[in-house]
């Protein structure tokens, strides 16, 4: 037996190997990256290199909407909840104060130097402050509180040697506070704290200091000196406008951003690259600006994440799109006379989405939020492999899983509801759950079963996904306002301090006639150039014929006719 087995060694045969069990896997081909309803901000790149303008691409992304001008002021959560003090850095100086426009409480405000820092931070009851470097109380109302408690009764000077914020004894005062908001996550990727402006916080999250500070019944206000910035130091991150502590009972404080519109959208992550066109980053402005304005009016409040607007401050800001919102200035696209809900995505596989494809609620009153096909140069195919049995245990189903498919899909082709089958029969899944519990980009997908010979790693959680401008609150945390108070479900564009007024149309139902007279002379000449050819003896082909041969850019004249319909307004 040995023998034969030398001998068909030194043959060259080859032993086969041992099989291995086939692995079942869901194969799943997507394309697109987000909700995909609404604007996709692949399409805007895309038009925008084709020559298309800033109400064309807005046209045809929320067709049959119109412009007017807004302002506003927004508020932007910037730090979730945090116990024990946060550290605020001022670059160019500034103050705390526990009282915007008003007198100040005993202590404040507190005067800090450029590069100097306060800690801030909430007790459960009271707003405590301490200067650290480069900062110090008011002097003469500290010292007069010092000597006379009574005189100053919603501020108590205290000493950090003494007592930690959590254990120090405060004057009985009454304050409104906000529910206990969600934890927001954090950053996937922090900034480097600048050297000259952070300190240091220990375990315990006490900042350290001097051992005096001053504390105060109302929220705290960090106002940079000379309309300049703050730091918040935890997240590396610097703000213009006003930031606010917001006590949290039983968490700590939060931060809140408070600025003008305008200089919010300069400072968003939405969209960093100078390369794109002038129309699209005027585009992308818009819709951001009505978002935010939206969202104001609905919610009261804005988070910084990919739930709502990527918010970043300062850092975020670059030339091209300062100028885009400096040109755009207090444009902001209405329905109506409503400000619209301009959501948008990164890319929607060159198809937009309906709304119950995106959000899953009903497209009733936004006639403007409707599946089309759109332009884009890359409809970022994706494609992932996962094990039958991790799809089983994600969507608790007991039993060997053998099938997955998609059995509705919505008009613009997405899973709006998957179904999995096997051994314990079939069980129904919201298609949007399912791309979220497997981290698919979209659910712009198609499924397939078949095997691999190993198993492929279980795929993380998706993303969160941005949310309707109406829904910001509950991504805050934040308490919506009071019903009572708010508009209806598409807010008019008037209300929660947002003004608007009508721009000029380029072309309305009074114009009407000026398109009838423009079409016939433009009927008539093409009429004049075909005769002159034709008498001519020019055998060229006119450039405007449909011709196979006729150049790239009138191939989609289709596209760019369909792009046209509906309201616009006066191009950039």
């Amino acid at each position: 037996m040995f023998a034969l087995l030398a001998a068909a060694l030194a043959g060259g045969w080859v032993l086969p190997a041992p099989s291995h069990a086939a692995v079942p896997v869901l194969v799943i081909n997507g394309r697109g990256f987000g909700h995909g309803v609404g604007m996709a901000q692949d399409g805007a790149l895309a038009m925008g290199k084709a020559g298309q303008s800033t109400n064309q691409i807005l046209g045809a992304f929320y067709p049959g909407t119109g412009l007017a001008k807004g302002s506003g002021t927004v508020r932007v959560g910037v730090l979730s909840p945090q116990a024990g003090s946060v550290v605020l850095a001022f670059p160019n100086g500034g103050q705390v104060r526990d009282n915007l426009d008003g007198a100040q409480s005993p202590g404040f405000p507190i005067e800090v130097s450029p590069g100097g820092s306060v800690s801030v931070g909430y007790d459960g009851s009271r707003y405590i402050a301490r200067p650290l470097s480069g900062a110090q109380m008011n002097a003469s109302s500290a010292a007069a509180s010092s000597a006379t408690p009574e005189a100053g009764p919603r501020a108590t000077i205290i000493n950090a040697d003494a007592a930690a914020p959590e254990t120090t004894t405060t004057t009985s005062s009454t304050s409104t506070t906000l529910p206990p908001p969600t934890i927001l996550p954090g950053p996937s990727t922090t900034l480097s704290p600048s050297t000259s402006t952070t300190s240091t916080i220990p375990a315990g999250g006490v900042s350290p200091g001097p051992s005096s500070g001053t504390s105060s019944s109302r929220p705290l206000w960090a106002v940079p000196g000379g309309g300049s910035t703050v730091t918040v130091t935890m997240r590396g991150r610097t703000y213009r406008g006003l930031i606010e502590t917001v006590g949290v009972p039983g968490t700590g404080v939060r931060l809140v951003n408070q600025v003008d519109v305008e200089t919010y959208l300069k400072g968003m992550g939405e969209v960093r690259n100078p390369s794109w066109p002038a129309a699209s980053l005027r585009a992308q402005a818009i819709a951001a600006r009505t978002y935010a304005l939206r969202a104001m009016q609905t919610a009261g409040e804005l988070c910084d994440d990919e739930r709502c607007q990527v918010y970043i401050g300062a850092g975020a800001e670059y030339g091209a799109m300062n100028k885009a919102v400096n040109d755009s200035s207090r444009q902001v696209v209405v329905f109506g006379r409503s400000l619209a809900s301009t959501v948008y995505s990164a890319n929607g596989g060159g198809h937009s989405a309906s709304r119950e494809e995106g959000f899953g609620t009903d497209s009733q009153g936004y006639p403007y939020l409707r599946p089309a096909p759109y332009l884009t140069n890359d409809p970022s195919p994706w494609n992932i492999e996962v094990a039958m049995s991790d799809v089983a245990a994600r969507f608790g189903y007991h039993g060997t899983l053998t099938n997955v498919a998609v059995q509705q899909a919505g008009p613009s082709g997405r899973a709006l509801q998957i179904v999995l089958d096997g051994s314990s029969g079939p069980k129904a899944v919201a298609g949007r759950s399912f791309a979220a519990s497997l981290g698919l980009k979209s659910t712009l997908f198609t499924l397939k079963a078949s095997s691999a010979d190993t198993a492929p790693p279980p795929p993380a959680a998706g993303g969160a996904l941005q949310g309707l401008p109406e829904e910001a609150a509950a991504a805050e945390g934040t308490a919506a306002p009071d019903p009572a108070a708010a508009s209806a479900a598409v807010p008019t564009a008037t209300h929660a301090g947002v003004s608007t007024e009508p721009l000029r149309h380029d072309g309305g139902a009074s114009n009407w006639w000026l398109f009838v007279v423009l079409g016939v002379v433009l009927n008539l000449g093409a009429a004049g150039a075909v005769v002159r050819r034709r008498f001519s003896g020019t055998a060229a082909e006119p450039r405007w014929s449909h011709s196979a041969e006729r150049s790239p850019r009138n191939a989609d004249a289709p596209a760019r006719k369909k792009w046209r319909r509906g309201p616009r307004i006066r191009d950039f």
